[in-house]
């Protein structure tokens, strides 16, 4: 019997997390669902997958999340691709949730993910760090503003027919921080009026690392953010730039009222202080770097 959906979880040399995630998922698999490891890293996993009589293992030798993604297309024996990140487990009604959705026949549909504190909760973190929940108004088709998560999407292959794979030149590279890709992918969506569909109850719990326990690691991911997202841009670079500078301008003197008068009360560190103000910059810093080193 020929699976409905094909779980594809692409992985970089995180065996212990990925057995946290894989085992989340066994209990659910049925005839309707695939489960297939893309390995984009070192023979370690493959050690790791051969525990598993249910799950496909393929190797991907071209470094980079979107590489895997892509090889994920092709090596599916699903007519929809859900993927999930390797560093998060599933809820216990995920694939069942989930055949839903493709029971409606909503072509790309994701959903949410909420921290998981494997490695500590440090008293200041906040759980909107670790969550995407507060980026949608609501569940249900997503106007054009709003963006799933590649960390729990899932698309039907005539969508990739469609608009074609993941763009390489965006997305996580091995150990390089990198993003865009799964946002450059929806862009293509919309233009091409296809709907994106948001289920609030289809939910993961996504791994906060050790190295995200601090301020500078959101202030560096903001950047390469803002660097990504450069690389796709439209309209005249010089007046993108300006208009990073004056909006930025403006949102740093907002932020800067709005959250430094919460450092006098409760539950309000300096950390959050630090994040809330600068995030925002960074991600603009990263943009109008990227876009001078284009013009140059």
């Amino acid at each position: 019997m020929k699976p409905i959906i094909t779980i594809a979880i692409c992985t970089f040399n995180r065996e212990e997390l990925l057995k946290h995630c894989i085992e989340s998922l066994i209990p659910q698999l049925n005839d309707s669902v695939e489960l297939l490891v893309i390995d984009n890293g070192t023979a370690k996993v493959h050690n790791l997958i051969s525990q598993y009589a249910s799950v496909k293992y393929v190797s991907e030798a071209n470094t980079g999340l979107s590489y895997a993604r892509n090889r994920a297309i092709i090596e599916a024996n699903g007519n929809w691709i859900m993927y999930i990140d390797d560093d998060a487990k599933s809820d216990k009604n995920l694939v069942k949730i989930a055949l839903k959705q493709c029971k409606a026949n909503n072509k790309v549909f994701g959903g949410v993910y909420y921290p998981w504190y494997h490695y500590g909760e440090p008293k200041w973190y906040k759980q909107e760090y670790g969550s995407n929940a507060h980026n949608f108004m609501t569940t249900g088709n997503l106007p054009n503003d709003e963006f799933l998560s590649g960390g729990i999407m899932c698309i039907h292959k005539d969508i990739f027919d469609q608009i074609g794979p993941f763009n390489t030149e965006l997305g996580m590279s091995g150990n390089k921080t990198g993003y865009g890709e799964e946002s450059e992918l929806q862009e293509r969506m919309i233009n091409n009026n296809i709907p994106r569909v948001y289920d609030s109850s289809l939910i993961i719990h996504h791994v906060v690392a050790p190295y995200k326990l601090n301020a500078n690691w959101f202030l560096k991911s903001n950047k390469s953010r803002g660097e990504d997202m450069a690389k796709y841009q439209t309209g005249n670079k010089l007046i993108n730039i300006v208009k990073q500078l004056v909006v930025g301008s403006i949102v740093f003197s907002k932020d800067l009222i709005v959250f430094t008068p919460k450092l006098l009360g409760k539950g309000y560190y300096i950390t959050n202080w630090k994040i809330d103000i600068l995030r925002k910059v960074h991600k603009r810093i990263g943009f109008i770097s990227q876009t001078f080193r284009q013009i140059l």
